[in-house]
């Protein structure tokens, strides 16, 4: 029995430790499911973001603020444009939460 809980500690550390997301991830993450879902006037609902590109992280030193540039393509029925903005996170010990969206109407939960 110790020998199963013992298994299943390690098991379970490995796996958080696999799953754990870097914060260049997360902002991928953040834009190729925020951006094509209609918060933006600028960007369809239901668009393709392709070739993203994240430019400079620059830790602004206000309240864990952090500001990140960005460029992208998006398409919407056959047509691509291209999109150049930054986005804004709040810095909170070792994580980091979305705060602004560039031109988006975007809120921080």
């Amino acid at each position: 029995m110790k020998y199963l809980i013992l298994q299943l500690c390690v098991f379970s550390s490995i796996f958080i430790s696999c799953n754990s997301q870097t914060f260049q991830d997360q902002i991928k993450n953040d834009l190729t499911t925020k951006l094509p879902s209609g918060i933006c006037d600028s960007i369809p609902k239901g668009s393709t973001i392709s070739n993203l590109k994240i430019g400079e992280i620059v830790d602004i030193g206000m309240d864990g603020m952090t500001d990140v540039s960005y460029e992208l393509d998006f398409e919407f029925n056959g047509i691509k444009k291209h999109r150049k903005s930054a986005m804004l996170y709040i810095k909170k010990g070792n994580t980091y939460k979305l705060a602004s969206l560039g031109d988006c109407k975007y809120e921080m939960k």
